[in-house]
């Protein structure tokens, strides 16, 4: 299995198909990269690349205790490696506030912005007190109870649940905690305006808690595009691939074709 040694204990295992503009996928906690599996579709039009972030799937859990901003480095660091000098940073869920904050920390390195059930902030009950449930199983050490609810809610067809289920539940519940910890305090709300270039966010139709999340992104960033996906939960990116790869490829096509240029 590939992986990129980010120091002397921290290793990342990524997973690379497709040529192209590069995409990197970044996934929620108590979860792995494969909760992307229907989006290495997309490996017919750009270079997808998948990752498991610090403490989760198959990469290890480092020494040093997990923020967003360095989660934001770490990917900074495997894309390096990679020899990606810029890339489509596209998060799902939590995973979008580790997108956010590397576009804000390298714009020079960010092509676009995708986010699915995107936030700049956690405001509402709903998505709060679900991350606070994960992050009590984390806490005393119930992250395979943890991990098939993940993946009883990612799934889009019954053998991708097991699938989903074996990599997350290897997920360290220190790291997850300090993931799931770190996202409920943070905010880019008022930061938002720096970002200058194309961002996409996607919401279903069904997650309709999630749906004011867009405002201060149209208001600080009005580049920003909104696709509501037809009876979408918020696990769109599994649970609407289809319609969630359509988006996302109608979305880069014109910034695909700058690209080749």
């Amino acid at each position: 299995m590939p992986y990129a040694e980010i120091d002397d204990s921290l290793s990342l295992y990524y997973h690379i198909k497709g040529e192209g503009m590069p995409i990197v996928f970044i996934h929620p906690f108590v979860m792995g990269h494969n909760v992307f599996m229907h989006q290495e579709r997309l490996a017919e039009h750009y270079k997808t690349i998948f990752f498991d972030l610090t403490g989760h799937g198959n990469s290890l859990k480092g020494n040093e205790p997990i923020t967003i901003g360095l989660l934001a480095d770490h990917l900074k660091e495997l894309l390096d490696q990679l020899d990606c000098e810029k890339v489509v940073v596209c998060g799902y869920s939590h995973g979008g506030l580790v997108a956010q904050e590397f576009a804000l920390k390298y714009p020079e390195r960010t092509i676009a912005v995708i986010l699915s059930g995107g936030y700049s902030e956690l405001n509402n009950f709903s998505p709060i007190f679900f991350i606070k449930s994960v992050m009590y199983m984390a806490k005393f050490r119930q992250i395979p109870l943890a991990a098939k609810l993940q993946a009883k809610l990612n799934k889009h067809y019954p053998e991708d649940e097991e699938k989903i289920y074996e990599l997350a539940r290897k997920s360290d519940p220190q790291r997850a905690y300090e993931f799931c910890k770190n996202g409920l305090g943070y905010r880019s709300t008022y930061s938002l305006h720096r970002l200058k270039m194309p961002i996409l966010l996607v919401y279903g139709t069904l997650e309709k808690p999630m749906h004011h999340y867009q405002i201060p992104f149209l208001k600080e960033a009005p580049q920003t595009e909104v696709v509501y996906v037809d009876k979408g939960t918020h696990q769109v990116p599994p649970g609407s691939f289809q319609e969630f790869n359509a988006a996302v490829h109608q979305f880069l096509k014109p910034i695909n074709e700058s690209y080749n240029q």
